[in-house]
């Protein structure tokens, strides 16, 4: 029964008959249209909180998400586009990909020796409501040194990696943190100057665990990092 209350929530939510931050029914009056317990009804509206198509709001009820807020989901290693749910939706603009000798922090993320190179990819990702991350990732020169002449597939560089140069990430270890936007990220991201965004900093490995890629992304608070912890 928690499935047929979600689809039809989710039905009339992109139908627009339950519009962007429109307030729910309560979960007693949910609970007797359908005939069912509200634990039934709470199933069905964590699935879709867990979406972020619904938002929670303590002491005010259960509301429709904006058509900005989606939640990135990070239970496993995955493209951003994977961890939105949006690998249609998203589109990539790429910035630069260029051959550099990065600074100490990436080089001592990447494990590198002094003055070694790295390729450094600058993407912009949106969505069709606007920007949604600016991001930047670099990986050692001697894995990818096509990147720069060759560009990436789809927009992906965990794409492009495993398909083009054989290159299949494993694990990794990120920050998260808060930082404000600076002039370049305000511009791109289309929010003011010193704007709160959502800062995550990652290092991915391969299975022998090298480092492969390190990572800086700003994300637009609108798009609240999700985790799933288990006891």
């Amino acid at each position: 029964m928690y499935v047929a209350i979600y689809e039809d929530l989710s039905a009339r939510i992109a139908a627009g008959e339950l519009a962007a931050e429109a307030r729910l029914p309560s979960e007693h009056a949910i609970a007797e249209q359908f005939g069912v317990s509200r634990m039934t009804v709470r199933q069905a509206l964590d699935k879709l909180v867990d979406e972020g198509v619904l938002l929670r709001r303590r002491g005010a009820g259960t509301f429709v998400g904006s058509e900005r807020t989606r939640y990135r989901r990070q239970n496993r290693l995955a493209s951003f586009g994977a961890e939105i749910g949006a690998d249609d939706e998203l589109e990539t603009q790429v910035l630069q990909i260029r051959a550099v000798v990065p600074d100490d922090q990436v080089r001592e993320e990447l494990q590198l020796r002094a003055g070694a190179q790295a390729v450094e990819v600058r993407r912009l990702r949106r969505l069709p409501g606007g920007p949604v991350s600016l991001q930047t990732s670099w990986v050692p020169y001697a894995l990818a040194s096509s990147l720069p002449r060759h560009g990436l597939v789809g927009g992906s560089l965990y794409r492009t990696l495993r398909e083009e140069h054989q290159v299949e990430l494993r694990w990794a270890e990120q920050a998260v943190s808060a930082s404000a936007a600076d002039e370049e990220a305000a511009r791109l991201l289309e929010v003011p100057l010193h704007a709160p965004l959502l800062e995550i900093r990652r290092t991915a490995h391969v299975e022998t665990n090298a480092p492969a890629e390190y990572a800086r992304s700003l994300t637009r608070p609108e798009f609240p990092l999700w985790m799933r912890l288990q006891a």
